[in-house]
């Protein structure tokens, strides 16, 4: 048999080192991207949870005021899980006398808004009102 005439097949290890090499280069980034844009989203999510629980407080509280929520458009802070909340509530009259609507907006994160719509009831006692 002569050695000079077979042919080589497949990759040398050097060859095969140089891929692996050139495949990681390229997927680094991109790993590390992914990675950072999955904290992100986490991190929208929590404040986006923690914006929706500040609107369920706040219609809360209105179920239980004795006042009447008087229809225009307030602003205000709250503070809940150790920072201040800006809410913006727009009450709207409706067809029926004893309904008002309820619009609240809670800023969150860097430029969100959680927004929340509900009714409140007037009881007939004239005291607070019920959510529906």
């Amino acid at each position: 048999m002569n050695k000079a005439s077979s042919k080589q097949s497949g990759l040398s290890l050097l060859e095969l080192l140089i891929a692996l090499a050139v495949l990681a280069i390229f997927i680094t980034p991109m790993l590390s991207g992914l990675f950072s844009s999955s904290i992100i989203a986490m991190g929208n999510s929590t404040e986006k949870t923690l914006a929706n629980f500040v609107a369920q407080n706040h219609f809360a509280e209105l179920q239980i005021e004795d006042d009447w929520p008087s229809v225009g458009t307030q602003q205000g802070t709250v503070e809940y899980a150790n920072r201040e909340w800006k809410w913006e509530r727009q009450v709207v009259a409706t067809e029926v006398e004893s309904m008002r609507r309820i619009t609240l907006s809670i800023e969150y994160g860097a430029q969100g808004i959680f927004t929340m719509t509900g009714f409140i009831g007037k009881n007939s006692g004239g005291k607070g009102g019920e959510r529906r």
